[in-house]
């Protein structure tokens, strides 16, 4: 039977489904590094977050909600790169509650080391056929993905919707 609800959007809805079922294959693996640190994907998301974010001052709840995780689970994962001594914790001086994160200097290394890797192993083809997009097609496909997660986050009444719906 043809799924005709998807159109012409078929193919794309596929590959995204499947992607997202491989990928959270790798989302609780630990992947050995030369500095024999052992880490989920999950916790190189959010690795790679703090870093990304480190001169503003971002607490947990905004690092949480950047990459989808449930704050419990993200609370979980940052002890692990604490532990590791790859993610330093702060409190505000006003807001005793609120956590800032930063990555230590180990954390940088292991960052650069990895993702330099991911580049080099996996990424870079992919990202050689987006080269082929002008800014503007590129543009349209970060607004299409933004409105897909937008769509399915616990937080949207419409995800509650389409629950229901299942």
């Amino acid at each position: 039977m043809k799924l005709e609800w998807m159109g012409r959007y078929r193919e794309l809805m596929g590959l995204l489904s499947k992607y997202v079922n491989i990928f959270s294959l790798f989302g609780t693996k630990n992947v050995a590094s030369k500095l024999g640190l052992r880490l989920t994907s999950q916790q190189f998301q959010i690795l790679e977050c703090i870093v990304e974010h480190e001169d503003e001052n971002k607490n947990m709840m905004f690092m949480a909600n950047k990459i989808g995780l449930k704050k419990s689970t993200f609370s979980k994962l940052i002890k692990g790169l604490v532990d590791y001594g790859l993610v330093e914790r702060y409190q505000q001086n006003d807001n005793r509650k609120d956590i800032i994160l930063k990555p230590s200097e180990k954390g940088r290394i292991y960052y650069k080391e990895r993702s330099q890797i991911f580049l080099e192993s996996a990424w870079k083809e992919a990202f050689a056929v987006l080269d082929k997009l002008s800014d503007e097609n590129l543009a349209i496909i970060v607004d299409f993905m933004a409105k897909i997660i937008d769509d399915l986050d616990p937080k949207n009444n419409k995800a509650a919707e389409l629950i229901r719906l299942l």
